[in-house]
Order: C-alpha cells, then structure tokens, then sequence
C-alpha cells in the first residue's frame, strides 16, 4: 500500500499539526498532500523523512525534493535550500500529519483501542459484536478483516501504516459507523504507527513478554504497551487486566479513569467458570451488584478474560449487561481461534493461530481441561518468530503436550533445517517429537494417530491460508484439510451423521 495521503480541498499548516516543531527556511509551511517515502513523492508533496530499519529516510532527502517534494519534516537540519521542520520524532509526526489531512477521524467517532500480549484480536471482535447487538453501526481493524460497518474491505490489514489507519477511520465515518475498534500491535506502539489517533477507551488484555528482537528488554516492551494509553483523549478511560502484574503496575500509574476486569482479583468486571465442555462453556459475568450467565462456543479462561475485557467497554459506553452478555454470545466463535473441527469423529480437534509460548501453553491446557485422552500438538515454525522463542516453544511444547509435531506454516520448497533444531534444543527429549516439514502430512498424520478422547491441536496458522493447490488455485488452510481427512475417513465411524454423497475426498488437496 503507498504511504502516500492526499486531501482533496484546503490546505494544511504545518504548525498547527506540530506546535512545538521548529520551522527552518519558511515562516509557515503549508501543503495538501505528504508522504513518507522518497521514491513515491509526487509535485507538492510534505516529504517525511523516517528512519527505518534498514533506511534512513533523510538520507534520500534530495531524490524526494527531485521527485517533487516541497518541504521535509526531518529529526535533524538537512543542508537544503528549501523549507524543512525539524522534530523530535518523523514517525510521531507522520502519524499525526496523516490523520490531519484525511480530517482527524477519531475525533469524530467514538475509537476503542486494544493491544496487550495476547488475546487483542478476539476482545476487538468480541467489542464489535457487543456494539453490534446494542444496534450500534461499529467498523473493525484487526488483523483478520476491515470493514466499515456494514461494508467490508477484502483484505486485511497485515501491518499498520499511519495513512493506511487514518483512511480506514475515515471511511468508518463515511458509512456512518457510531464506533471504531483498532487492535493495536505492541510492535506498532513501539514504532509510533498509531501517532494521531484520539482514543476514546483503550484496552490492555494483558502484558507477559517482550520479542527481544524488536524491544531488546521485557522495560521496553512494558513501556511500549503502555503508550497505548498515551493515546487516550483528555476523558478518556483506561480498560485494564486486575490480574496480570505487570498490568497492576499500569493501573496504579494511570492519569486517567480506568475499569479493571478479573477472575481472580476483586475487580470492576469478574467472571466465574459454571462450565467447559469441548464445544462450549458457561461463566458468570458480574458488574457491580448486576451478575448473568454467558455462554461461549470459544472455551479457555484466556477467552473468558477476554469478554470480561469487552463487557468492561460495552458498560463504558452505556450498553445494559444483558445486551453485552447476547454481544459476547453473538460473537463467542471467530476462524483460527481455538476453532473447533467436528465432522463425527470421536476425539476433538481444534485450530488455532497460536505460534508463541504463551498462546500454545494456554490452547494446551485448555483442550487437557476437556478430553480424557492424550493431547498432540502441532507446533509450526514461523518466519516472525526469534530464535531464543522457537527453543522457549520447545521447553513449552514438551511439558504440556502429550505428543508433538513440529511442522512449517507453508507448503514452499525449502532446505533450511535450522529453525527445526532450534524448536528441538528446547525439548530435554528431542527424540519423542515427531518432524514433519510436509503440512498436509503433518496434519494427516496427527489426525490418523489420534485415539478415541484424544485431543488434537493444529496451531500456528489459524484462519490464514498455507497453500494455493489445483488448476483453480484454491486457498487451502489447517481447517480445510482436517475436514477432508475426517470426512474421507467417516467410513471407519459407523455413526458417522449425513449423506455420504456430500463427502469430499482428502485427495482434492494434495497435488
């Protein structure tokens, strides 16, 4: 996507967007149109010079003024002739730069934030569906689908660019959306991606560990989530977990209003397990004096907290527990999130994006909540994880799960065993897990090992696809080829429910 933004009319002053920058070469800069990239300037243009990880952009300074920049925003003073504001930090200021032109949309919609380490894109949904229920028209950002309202955009956001979020929010203004919900990276918060953005609730799930990589210490990681609320407007209120630690520490530093949610804390909004079976689960939502039953088809405490997370927002906004308790039902099932898979036979199995230690010791001891046999695992390497995460997932992996096996997130060729070994020097037994680099066998394999009350678990992908096969390039994910192994072998369950004739064969995926 370009990183370009334009406005159709007016004209914008720079000091107005950035009081305390410091203008160089010019009393006031005005301009209608900006961009962050050297090579995408266009006649006109606000050149923003940002440093990147691998680029600097004030060393292409002058490719941009060739291409038609007028002006630069740097973060230091550029030997040019032409008019330059100098700031303290050129991602801040795109950010806020990109949602003054496109009108400062979340000023004019009520804007929920969410982030935290685990769990932000179901509590989006979840806040979305309860705003839904209570007739409200709500746009979505996550890292599933965009839409504004009613209307749904194709694809979804795979990273956030600071224009890229201020047109979404504007195009929830257009189609009349009351409300919009943004799940917000911790990676994003740490490179200022949603600088310009006026939240009105932001939510904090929870806070457990820091990718070294990008944040370097587990302080980094807790100070960039916690910029979350940094972006909260002046009556802004603060949405936070009473029973994480680290987050405790976030609510008593807090300058703002706040809610807290909780199982096991005294908190503004608490939940209590009634029931969990392998298809659904029953807890107890309780505000204040007001408490009332809530049934999920998503099971784990992981999703209770995250609709204590949602109610607390769904009360923030006026919304009566009943109403938010349908919402939190409504929505209780979203693709590739502990996603069950039931075709008739007689052990369970579920799909889930979980690719991070924490994610899968949470699926795993989920599933051992719910079945009496034994619990397999497939684990899968990913492109974005660390390796010190691959050797955590290993020591994760082994101890929770009964059986493992390490497969890949695709079906490409490839001839780099090392990511393997690194998910291995996690394991005390190497020996006991089972390498499968082959998805589609991985998964085969697993689903044909599987005995009577065992549980199976296909994480890594989630809802995404992993593989394109056939003369119509068909999108084919986890869920997809569990229902095609389980239905072709619905011959060995003589119980198997429905017409045979309806049977789609597991050879339609392999090539």
């Amino acid at each position: 996507m370009s990183t370009q933004i334009v406005t159709a009319s007016g004209g914008l002053q720079l000091s107005k967007i950035l009081p305390d920058a410091k203008l160089i070469g010019a009393k006031s800069i005005g301009f209608n149109s900006c961009c962050g990239s050297w090579d995408e300037c266009q006649p006109g243009d606000l050149y923003v010079a940002i440093v990147g990880q691998e680029l600097d952009g004030h060393e292409f300074t002058r490719q941009a003024l060739a291409n038609g920049a007028v002006a630069i925003v740097t973060e230091r003073l550029l030997a040019i002739p032409n008019p330059q504001c100098v700031v303290a930090d050129t991602r801040q200021a795109y950010g806020k730069i990109c949602h003054a032109l496109a009108g400062n949309p979340s000023q004019r919609i009520k804007s929920i934030g969410v982030s935290g380490t685990d769990g932000k894109t179901v509590t989006s949904h979840l806040i979305k569906s309860i705003l839904e229920v209570a007739e409200s028209e709500a746009g979505i950002s996550s890292s599933i689908e965009v839409s504004y309202g009613k209307n749904k955009a194709s694809i979804p956001r795979s990273e956030t660019i600071p224009p890229a979020l201020a047109e979404h929010l504007s195009q929830m203004v257009i189609s009349g959306c009351s409300h919009a919900v943004v799940e917000v990276p911790c990676a994003d918060l740490a490179k200022h991606s949603f600088a310009g953005i006026d939240l009105d609730v932001a939510v904090i799930t929870n806070i457990r560990y820091a990718k070294m990589d990008l944040h370097g210490t587990n302080e980094n990681y807790r100070r960039s989530q916690a910029r979350l609320l940094d972006l909260l407007k002046d009556t802004g209120l603060a949405v936070l977990n009473h029973d994480d630690p680290i987050s405790n520490h976030l609510i008593e530093q807090a300058n703002t209003p706040t809610l807290t949610f909780g199982m096991l804390q005294p908190s503004d909004v608490t939940g209590k397990l009634l029931d969990r079976q392998k298809s659904e689960q029953t807890f107890v939502l309780t505000a204040g004096s007001e408490s009332i039953p809530v049934r999920t088809k998503m099971i784990g405490d992981q999703h209770i907290y995250n609709c204590l997370a949602a109610a607390a927002v769904g009360l923030s906004m006026g919304i009566e527990l009943s109403v938010i308790a349908a919402g939190l039902e409504h929505g209780s099932s979203l693709a590739g999130r502990l996603e069950r898979v039931e075709c008739g036979q007689d052990f369970g199995v579920w799909v889930d994006s979980a690719n991070s230690p924490n994610q899968l010791a949470c699926a795993i001891r989920t599933i051992k909540q719910v079945v009496k046999g034994k619990v397999w695992c497939i684990c899968s390497e990913d492109d974005r994880q660390t390796t010190p995460e691959r050797i955590r997932i290993g020591e994760v992996v082994e101890k929770v799960a009964d059986h493992v096996v390490i497969t890949r997130t695709t079906v490409e060729p490839f001839n780099d065993y090392e990511p393997f070994h690194q998910f291995l020097d996690g394991f005390s037994k190497p020996e006991q897990a089972q390498l499968v680099p082959n998805r589609f066998k991985a998964i085969e394999w697993v689903l044909s090992q599987a005995k009577p009350e065992d549980g199976v678990l296909i994480a890594g992908c989630g809802e995404r696809p992993f593989a394109l096969v056939g003369e119509h390039q068909w999108t084919i994910g986890d869920r997809d080829v569990c229902q095609a192994w389980l239905y072709d072998h619905a011959s060995l369950k003589p119980n198997f429910p429905g017409d045979r004739s309806q049977i789609f064969n597991i050879d339609d995926y392999r090539e």
